[in-house]
């Protein structure tokens, strides 16, 4: 069975595990689980968006989906002025109350960007991040992961699932981890 989606992707777990009374865990546990991993540990080309942020307070809202910071900067006319990432500790160290300007750094806290100096004017910041891929649903039967790497999906949801059946074969674990692992 070939794995181009995600109903054959589900099918193909449950031939290899043997296993036809795991449908929702399927979906639900296995596949999402496999999918965090590749959120918290992938960082590829693929993943990279850009959005533009205009910036006229000193905090900003944080894309949705967004990951982790590739690189930011704000263009103004025709020059670039890149901002740096400081710690919100740092920030606060040399953050002035009534300074104003054109930002020069940022930091994140929580779902937002924290700009130092607070901007006098509106810029365009454009920042190119890391964004979550696109998870895979009933409604959304494919992504890049799959198309290109479908063996990552199989044997990641896999380990899960061994995991999940309270490791009842150790070796067949360790070497469904090693699989996803390789893959």
């Amino acid at each position: 069975m070939a794995l181009t989606s995600y109903t054959t992707l589900k099918a193909s777990i449950a031939n290899w595990l043997n296993r036809s009374d795991l449908t929702d865990e399927i979906a639900d546990d296995f596949i999402v689980l496999t999918e965090a991993d590749f959120n918290s540990k992938l960082r590829v080309r693929k993943m990279i968006a850009q959005s533009t942020i205009t910036i006229d307070s000193e905090t900003e809202s944080i894309p949705t989906g967004f990951l982790q910071v590739r690189d930011f900067y704000i263009l103004s006319g025709s020059t670039k002025y890149p901002l740096r990432y400081m710690t919100p500790s740092q920030m606060d160290q040399v953050k002035g109350t009534s300074v104003t300007g054109i930002p020069q750094a940022y930091t994140i806290l929580g779902d937002t960007f924290r700009f130092t100096p607070k901007p006098d004017s509106s810029y365009t910041g454009y920042l190119n991040y890391y964004k979550k891929f696109d998870a895979l649903s009933s409604t959304n039967a494919t992504n890049f992961i799959l198309t290109d790497h479908p063996a990552i999906y199989l044997y990641g949801s896999l380990f899960h699932a061994a995991n999940f059946l309270g490791g009842y074969n150790p070796q067949q674990v360790q070497t469904w981890q090693q699989m996803y692992a390789t893959a």
